[in-house]
């Protein structure tokens, strides 16, 4: 399920130097995701565990975090094992979730296996049938949000935007829902070869203007806003 490893990284974990390793399969079809070959290549697995493994801890003296992203990495069972052995390593942890497995979550921070979780939120819960494939999975983000604001874990909820799919009232809402989170990064959409819908989504980046737009109407609900542009 391991599909690729980015040697290093500065900014998949943000105050850290990490390396970020790209599991296959997603559960989600987010028209905009910029990943698109991860979703295809279902229990598609390009690189091993213990080659993985073994770039880690040659390198265990100049990275000090790993970020494990996706697709959707709650989806591989063999993760909480994987991240097990990356902690004995001694890295930190960043894991990036759809949010859509929050059993997995919950393990994973009962466990002490990750430092950070970033979850994406695609939408207002009312307009995340357009994201799912299974809108049973509508009611697992919503527990895994829950489950993040209450775990003393160091978190971010992060949405990015494009001005098809969204608009500034989407964001109040999502705002009102999670209201009290300490964090949260509003994500312009950017182009790339590997965008899922790129028809739907053009070539066109979103506006900093309406990133602006969207931070003040919602910087009241959340301890931080930032953009990620």
């Amino acid at each position: 399920m391991i599909y690729d490893l980015m040697p290093v990284s500065m900014a998949d974990y943000p105050g850290h130097v990490a390396a970020t390793i790209f599991v296959s399969g997603c559960n989600f079809c987010c028209p905009y995701c910029h990943n698109s070959s991860l979703i295809k290549a279902v229990d598609e697995g390009r690189i091993s565990e213990e080659i993985s493994l073994s770039y880690l801890i040659k390198r265990s003296n100049l990275l000090d975090g790993v970020c494990i992203t996706g697709g959707e990495p709650t989806l591989w069972g063999g993760l909480e094992g994987f991240i097990k052995r990356i902690k004995e390593i001694g890295f930190k942890v960043k894991l990036d979730t759809n949010g859509a497995r929050p059993e997995v979550l919950k393990r994973l921070i009962s466990g002490g296996l990750v430092d950070y979780v970033a979850m994406d939120i695609k939408a207002p819960l009312n307009k995340y049938h357009f994201f799912v494939k299974d809108k049973s999975d509508i009611l697992r983000v919503n527990k895994s949000a829950e489950l993040l604001m209450s775990s003393g874990l160091g978190y971010e909820f992060r949405t990015t935007v494009h001005e098809k799919l969204l608009n500034v009232d989407d964001f109040e809402e999502i705002g009102e829902w999670l209201k009290g989170a300490e964090r949260y990064v509003i994500q312009g959409y950017k182009y790339s070869d590997d965008i899922l819908n790129k028809d739907f989504c053009g070539v066109s980046p979103c506006s900093i203007d309406y990133l602006e737009d969207i931070k003040r109407k919602v910087e009241r609900c959340f301890g931080e806003v930032l953009i990620r542009a």
